[in-house]
């Protein structure tokens, strides 16, 4: 069994002299999950795993090898199912050298309560008080459920990073239902980070429960609302869910390659509104996106993506920074040491502009506001997304009426950017998690209140 240290580094380097680059990524994880349903602990799990994955690059072709058994004997037959994948694969049509700046750090945890020293009991109390507090009267069933996971991990490459740090990503995520006649109302807010069990003070705790079940009862007795076209304001919820899932996928440097977004072939183009600007940023302190050092071992960087409405930059890898001649920017990771990184987002948001936020419904004479996220989906290839609000406003004559359910945003992901005519002074984040090629990790959404003008809104 190998020491968790540097030398596992060194021993993989040792591996792969003949090769082009070689990476590896240990880790260790240790996780909890509780469900507590009307009250009632339905299930209290917890997780502990541990492993390697390596990739080697040879001509330009990349192999990869992974294993759960931390042993020389894994090691290297590792390394042999990777060199066996490169020579099962065909000539690269494109060979480009990766080189990287070699960085040497051991990272210590950013938090003041280690989770895994937390008792369960305790974890348990965060999501019965959760749980408990959400029950208002009127509110016919509750949901709520903890998890934390906490990774080691070591990262390193040929040559010569090799860093260390912890991951963390504490989560409390509660969900309600209220019945309307034969309508169910059901809204989900969460509490989220990428530090330690400090988040979770009995009046954070408590407040989650309290707002969401607010939420779903101010939707009784709400109708859904007439589908048209609107001038809308979504609100930073809502805002940080289009950037993120109908903009920010397309950003991603993979799919750039891949041919599979819109924003290929557009650095340096207008595509959106002058007043917008698109950023990820892994570096903001507490955010459940952020991170110091990605699943390559390079520096975590914010990274301006849109500039007054101009592509400036996409998010990469090594290799798509090498294929694409631009600078790594830290935005590789992997779900686990036994996934290879992809290009991924951290906290993605739409900067903040210079409306005060109660003047950005003033010049609306007919239109909807959305609240919160509940369900969508887009294709990154074409543009074409929807997403439906938690809940809606109607706006009419400048000021916030009554509420509408089953709103829903669709539209082209650029020509809604290009709609966008007023951003709110103030930011807003909300924590998540993003899925992506069977691989899950904590990110960051958020912006200020949007005003888009004349925009079809789905409902009925």
């Amino acid at each position: 069994m190998f020491s968790f240290d540097e030398g596992l580094v060194d021993r993989f380097s040792s591996l792969v002299l003949d090769s082009d680059f070689g990476d590896i990524r240990f880790g260790r994880t240790q996780s909890v999950t509780i469900e507590v349903n009307n009250g009632e602990v339905r299930s209290v799990r917890r997780g502990s795993a541990e492993g390697f994955g390596l990739r080697i690059c040879s001509g330009g072709i990349w192999g990869f090898g992974a294993s759960t058994s931390l042993t020389q004997e894994s090691l290297a037959e590792a390394v042999k199912q990777a060199y066996s994948m490169i020579r099962a694969s065909p000539p690269a049509r494109v060979k480009r050298g990766i080189s990287v700046r070699p960085v040497r750090e051991k990272r210590p945890p950013d938090w003041r309560v280690d989770p895994r020293l937390v008792d369960t009991s305790d974890k348990l109390g965060v999501c019965l008080q959760a749980d408990s507090s959400s029950r208002l009267e009127g509110v016919s069933s509750t949901l709520s459920v903890y998890g934390d996971s906490v990774t080691e991990w070591l990262v390193g490459n040929n040559q010569g990073t090799c860093v260390s740090y912890t991951t963390s990503s504490p989560r409390l995520a509660v969900t309600v239902y209220v019945k309307d006649g034969s309508t169910t109302h059901v809204i989900t807010e969460s509490l989220g980070s990428n530090g330690g069990f400090e988040l979770f003070s009995e009046e954070a705790t408590t407040r989650v429960g309290v707002e969401v079940a607010s939420k779903a009862l101010r939707l009784v007795g709400a109708h859904p609302v007439k589908g048209g076209k609107y001038d809308v304001v979504l609100d930073p919820a809502m805002t940080g869910v289009y950037i993120h899932e109908a903009f920010g996928h397309a950003s991603e440097a993979d799919l750039v390659m891949a041919g599979a977004s819109i924003l290929e072939g557009k650095l340096g183009s207008k595509v959106g509104s002058e007043l917008v600007g698109v950023v990820d940023d892994p570096t903001i302190s507490g955010l459940r996106g952020s991170y110091t050092y990605d699943q390559e071992g390079v520096r975590a960087t914010k990274s301006v993506i849109v500039e007054r409405g101009v592509l400036r930059g996409y998010l990469h890898t090594l290799e798509s920074a090498a294929l694409l001649d631009a600078e790594p920017n830290g935005a590789a990771r992997a779900m686990s040491p036994l996934t290879e990184p992809i290009a991924r987002m951290s906290n993605t948001y739409i900067a903040a502009g210079d409306y005060v936020e109660e003047d950005i419904c003033s010049d609306v004479r007919l239109g909807v506001a959305f609240f919160g996220f509940q369900y969508g989906y887009v294709d990154p290839g074409s543009g074409k997304f929807m997403f439906k609000a938690q809940y809606g406003r109607m706006i009419r004559d400048g000021e916030l009426a009554e509420y509408v359910r089953d709103a829903a945003l669709t539209g082209s992901t650029l020509d809604v950017l290009g709609r966008i005519d007023a951003l709110g002074r103030e930011v807003r984040f909300m924590d998540g998690t993003c899925g992506k090629n069977g691989q899950w990790v904590p990110v960051t959404t958020g912006g200020p209140f949007t005003r888009v003008r004349g925009v079809v809104v789905g409902g009925q």
